[in-house]
Order: structure tokens, then sequence, then C-alpha cells
């Protein structure tokens, strides 16, 4: 049976589901979803052949950065999933017989359980916090709505299946939101907009607004939905910051978007996934380098 990450679009591999938008479905199995998300797309910012290495090893080896990330998510989307799932052991002598004895007994009574340092633990609750009282975020994550969303769809303009993992829907105001949760060392605005193209979060937005739009329509004269970043910082204070891309970020990023799933396309009917260039080719500074030397 062919995968859909090797061939045309077919939703055909066994643990592929119809199209649509699935609540409560646990990440594992999105995760074995063969279909293109934003990571994949992404990776054709670099060349394919990067691409090509992630499919192939698995993806990247969990960060330190990125757990944080995780349980920041966990704590603000899933609060009932992080007070059962996540504990603080104890901090024993795991050579001293009372210690090994106190360690083997904690670990019994909680397997499967993810176990995080009392300081690790106490900023993840600490950006929590910072999220739900900041007046924008809090009124969003307690909004009605839905966390944890997964969207499969078929893009047909290029046959290829696609899905997303969409942290929030949900609503500020009357607007209709799409929210994404993102810890970062530094939320002021120009930093942020660094990450942004570092990352490719211009890329996920119009991604998770595609998949949102191909199966939810939005009806004339409702509101359209909008994308929101929410920000909050990993060291104290945690302060939190919120934005959403503009007219000009948003058409870059669909054009950006497209040429990936055209490049997707090309590889997969070719089986050619290459680097870089073979010759040699000029490069300069970033057009920002040369506006702060003239100002």
């Amino acid at each position: 049976m062919s995968s859909p990450l090797a061939g045309p679009a077919r939703f055909t591999a066994p643990l592929m589901p119809k199209p649509g938008l699935y609540q409560s479905l646990p990440f594992d199995e999105y995760a074995a979803w063969e279909a293109v998300n934003h990571g994949i797309l992404q990776g054709f910012s670099r060349t394919p052949a990067h691409v090509r290495y992630e499919l192939d090893h698995g993806g990247k080896e969990p960060t330190r950065s990125l757990d944080l990330g995780w349980l920041t998510h966990l704590a603000v989307l899933e609060p009932a999933r992080f007070e059962a799932g996540v504990v603080v052991p104890p901090k024993v002598d795991r050579r001293t017989k009372e210690g090994k004895a106190t360690w083997e007994q904690f670990s019994a009574g909680n397997v499967g359980k993810q176990f995080v340092q009392e300081d690790e633990y106490r900023k993840v609750l600490a950006m929590r916090d910072a999220l739900l009282a900041h007046p924008t975020a809090g009124e969003f994550l307690r909004s009605r709505g839905v966390s944890e969303l997964s969207v499969l769809w078929e893009d047909h303009e290029h046959g290829i299946i696609c899905k997303a993992r969409i942290d929030r829907v949900g609503y500020v105001g009357e607007w209709p939101i799409v929210g994404d949760v993102k810890t970062a060392r530094n939320a002021s605005r120009r930093a942020f907009e660094r990450a942004i193209y570092d990352y490719g979060y211009h890329v996920q937005a119009v991604h998770y607004l595609a998949g949102l739009h191909a199966l939810v329509p939005i009806e004339e004269g409702r509101a359209f939905r909008r994308f929101v970043f929410f920000v909050v910082e990993s060291e104290a204070p945690h302060c939190v910051a919120c934005y959403e891309l503009d007219d000009a970020a948003l058409a870059q990023a669909e054009q950006d978007r497209q040429r990936y799933l055209r490049t997707w396309r090309q590889c997969v009917e070719t089986g050619r996934w290459e680097g870089y260039s073979d010759g040699i080719d000029l490069a300069s500074l970033p057009a920002w380098a040369f506006k702060a030397w003239t100002d």
C-alpha cells in the first residue's frame, strides 16, 4: 500500500481517517497521519534534502526549550492532563538505602508520568499564570472553543494531503481566533518578528487557516478568522505579548506556502530531493543591515 508521503494524495494509510476536524485526539495518533504539516513545509525554506533527511530520521531530538514549551502548552491548553501527568520527584539520595526505597516507591506510584524538576515546574506554572492574567490572552484561553484541534484535509490545487494541530480555536470578543501559544526568551515585537521569519511562523499561520477554510468555509457576512500568536517569555517576569500578522506578512506567507507545496509535489513525483546549488552563488547582507548602517 503506497504512502501519501511517497506518491499522489490518497487516503489509503491504515491509520488515516477521512478529512475533518478531530477533537480530543491523542497526539501520537495525529503524528501517525501520513500528511504534510507545517514542519515539513518549513523544511523547504532550506532545501528538499533537509526535508527528506528529517522524514527518514524521524525529526529532530527534543531539546530543553522544546520540553519547556510542551509543558507550558499542556498546562495552559490541557490543564487536567498536566495535573494528572506531570509530577515533581522527591529530592533523595538514591545511593542510600532509604533514598533508593523512597525513589522506587515514588516511581511505582507514578508510572507513565512526566518527571520535572521543581524549578522547571514552578516556571511552567508562572508562565501559565502570566498568560491567564493577561487581559487579551486570558480572555482567549477562557473563551468557548476547542484546544488541541487536529485538522486533516486535501489541498485540491496540488493534490496533497495536509494536516495541522491547532493549539486553540476560540474568541476574543466576537472575533473568531485561531490561536498559537509560543514561549520565547524575548517577546518584544522586534525579537518575535525575527522568530517569525526564522521559524516560519507566518507559513504556519496560513497553513492552519487553509485547513480550517477547506473544511469549514466562512459564511458571507460572518466575521473572518484571525490568527494570533500568544507569546510568553520563559524568564521572569514572564511578560506576555499578542501578535497578529499584517496583510503583507500573510501575503508573503501564502506565496511561500504555495511554493513549498509545489516543491513537495515535484520532489515526490521525481524522487529527487536536492540540496544547495552545485555552483557558486553571490552572497550579500540582509536588507535590515543596510538600513541599520544608513540610520
